[in-house]
């Protein structure tokens, strides 16, 4: 399950809610984990984030993606 933001900013400040909530060491000691899940650049280019284990509120429900176009990484030979 993925919340699709325009901006990583956007999508980054989610991901600081939740770990704010979970209590991660980086809001209580100042390091360590701050994110349950990182938000990643889709193919259209915006932010995808796996809230598959968040808690989400009742618009952030109805408007979840249960996929996303990840951006094409090449491969170098």
């Amino acid at each position: 399950m993925y919340l699709i933001y325009s901006t990583e900013e956007v999508a980054l400040e989610r991901a600081d809610e939740e770990g704010k909530y979970h209590q991660f060491a980086y809001w209580t000691e100042g390091k360590g984990t701050r994110w349950l899940t990182k938000p990643v650049p889709t193919a259209d280019g915006k932010w995808a984030l796996d809230v598959s284990e968040y808690e989400l509120d009742g618009l952030e429900e109805a408007s979840v993606e249960s996929s996303y176009l990840p951006v094409e990484v090449s491969e170098e030979i």
